[in-house]
């Protein structure tokens, strides 16, 4: 008899999610699934201690549906295994590890001997991917437009954002958020996206060791950085193509010089042809020699040829040195439609973000083929949410209910949600902002942006909370995030019951611990669902005959999740972090200290 150890890996402390029964089926007849094995980040399942004979065959096997398959080891796998037809043969007894992981059409079989064999599998150095599965995280970007400058408009009322100004509020943001989108940090024009050299991590933002400091204090938090990452293009040092020495110490040194540029950039263009009269692009214009833009240009900067090997070598080195030597966690994507998605891919796997989205201004059929492009380890802005639902919502309409965007259409798992962001905020030029034109944060409008938020904070997806909406009504949000989490809905929560017309809408979300039920308009009346269900989030409010309230209902039987824990009468995240002792994992909250069962231990 063979015996097999099911451990499930999760991302906030305690949250495990037993949904699903794979196994090893052996010689055709056994298998291993059922109780102790689950499904848990990325369709990933770690199983320890698995006793195996010689001539033994194996599979994987889908108890649920009761199908068995094999897969590609890869280069984690180690001798004792070859292939043979639709199964592998072990050609040496003994005691090993698996670790499964189901991934679209990239299914992969890690196997490496047992830790009582020998060291076993260094669960760390598993790339999870980009797309966290179910993923139950909230995110905020913590900044908007230019306010690194304290006379930037708004800036007066909803405070700059620069490095030291956010450090001191990281105890407070780490209680309800896990990821924070931070600026471009690179040196680089204004906010950074015209960005100049990617290894100088002084910007207007602040210097690079306040940027450090500000890492670490949200780290020590519990909450983790996502940083925006531009490297569709670039402007030169000090004229159209002249780049200084990209300096990643242990990852490369570049000195990228016109043939990392692509050839059909405007820096090639007959009209920037250098004259007397006109100097255009100087000397440097026809020396761009990088292949064809695989994307889209963009006009007002240099656009790096991504098809070139350099080019792709120093980005790689770019990434890897911001995840291990500047320590962020995640990575967005700007202007992620501005070169093949397939390269998304590329610098996420040889990288490993945990969390990697790009933003693409178009509609949800471009957006999603790029996400299939970049082979689905890619999440993405949900444009068409923002654009039609939210500003639907400014102009009292809850009749397109979630509208047709990435998250409605099933693939959560892959949308990021949002109501605002810095492209739009407080920008005269722009009407595409929530209530248009610098209006969205008037008293006249706080009742529907609190709708507006309900919704994200409601459903499927991961939500992107804007630093203003934060900043001035974070008495308001703080429910609606716990509400969230204490329900578990997560990126791929399914949505039942919807009910939507001009003056309402009504749903309910189904979490990993419970149902939330949200109500806007004329639906948020106060009359509940019964003593099974608590109030969790609420706002009523009425204007030119309007109603503008919303409520969030959690039922109370859902037990609370232990990654929340009450902190001087208030309910907030908990400090999580998984840690490996003696073979075993162990998550610690706070001064708690779970295994990987869920179970509280003494430590």
């Amino acid at each position: 008899m063979k015996r097999i150890l099911g451990i499930g890996l999760f991302c906030l402390c305690a949250a495990i999610s037993w949904a699903g029964n794979y196994g090893i089926l052996v010689n055709g007849t056994t298998y291993f699934a059922g109780e102790l094995t689950g499904e848990f980040e990325g369709f990933t399942q770690y199983l320890a201690h698995v006793q195996v004979a010689n001539g033994d065959q194996l599979k994987l096997y889908d108890a649920e549906n009761q199908a068995a398959w094999v897969v590609n080891l890869n280069t984690y796998s180690v001798a004792g295994f070859t292939r043979d037809g639709d199964h592998y043969n072990a050609t040496v007894s003994g005691c090993y590890d698996f670790y499964i992981k189901l991934k679209y059409e990239q299914d992969e079989l890690y196997i490496g001997a047992g830790s009582n064999c020998g060291e076993g599998i260094n669960i760390q150095d598993i790339y999870m991917g980009a797309v966290p599965h179910q993923c139950e995280a909230v995110l905020m970007q913590a900044f908007y437009n230019e306010s690194y400058s304290s006379t930037a408009p708004g800036v007066s009322e909803y405070g700059d954002t620069k490095w030291t100004t956010l450090t001191p509020q990281a105890a407070e943001l780490g209680a309800y958020f896990d990821y924070i989108w931070l600026p471009p940090s690179a040196n680089g024009d204004g906010m950074g996206y015209h960005p100049k050299q990617y290894s100088n991590q002084n910007s207007n933002w602040g210097t690079r060791a306040e940027l450090e400091a500000l890492i670490s204090a949200l780290h020590a938090n519990n909450c983790k950085v996502v940083a925006d990452i531009v490297i569709n293009h670039c402007t030169g040092w000090t004229s159209w193509c002249d780049f200084p020495t990209m300096d990643f110490g242990e990852y490369g040194v570049f000195n990228p010089d016109a043939s990392y540029i692509c050839q059909d950039d405007e820096v090639n263009a007959p009209w920037n042809q250098p004259t007397e009269e006109n100097p255009g692009s100087g000397a440097c214009w026809g020396t761009a020699t990088g292949s064809y833009d695989d994307g889209e240009n963009w006009d007002g900067a240099r656009d790096w040829s991504h098809d070139n090997v350099y080019v792709q070598q120093m980005f790689i080195a770019y990434l890897k040195w911001m995840r291990n030597v500047m320590h962020y966690d995640g990575f967005r994507y700007d202007k992620g439609d501005g070169f093949n998605n397939w390269h998304h891919w590329h610098y996420n796997s040889e990288s490993r973000p945990e969390i990697a989205f790009m933003e693409c201004y178009k509609g949800t059929d471009d957006i999603w083929s790029r996400v299939q492009g970049a082979n689905y380890d890619l999440m993405a802005l949900d444009f068409d949410l923002k654009w039609h639902v939210f500003n639907s919502i400014a102009g009292w309409d809850y009749s397109r209910g979630r509208g047709d965007c990435i998250m409605s259409r099933g693939n959560g798992r892959h949308s990021v949600t949002f109501i605002e962001s810095h492209d739009w905020f407080l920008r005269p030029d722009n009407e595409n902002e929530f209530g248009g034109r610098g209006n969205s944060m008037t008293p006249a409008l706080k009742a529907r942006l609190l709708q507006a938020n309900a919704l994200l904070l409601s459903m499927p997806g991961v939500p992107c909370v804007f630093y203003p909406h934060w900043y001035k009504y974070k008495a308001d949000l703080k429910p609606m995030i716990l509400a969230r989490k204490w329900a578990g809905v997560h990126s791929e929560s399914t949505v039942e019951n919807e009910y939507a017309t001009t003056t309402g809408y009504q749903a309910t979300v189904v979490g990993k611990h419970g149902w939330l039920i949200l109500c806007l308009g004329d639906r948020a009346n106060g009359q509940g669902f019964g003593p099974d269900y608590t109030l969790a989030a609420s706002n009523y409010s009425t204007q030119e005959g309007h109603n503008e309230s919303y409520e969030i209902w959690v039922n109370s039987s859902a037990e609370r999740p232990t990654d929340i824990e009450e902190v001087n009468g208030e309910w907030q995240k908990a400090k999580g972090e998984k840690f490996i002792e003696n073979g075993h994992l162990y998550i610690r909250c706070g001064e708690q200290v779970y295994d990987v069962m869920g179970q509280l231990i003494n430590k």
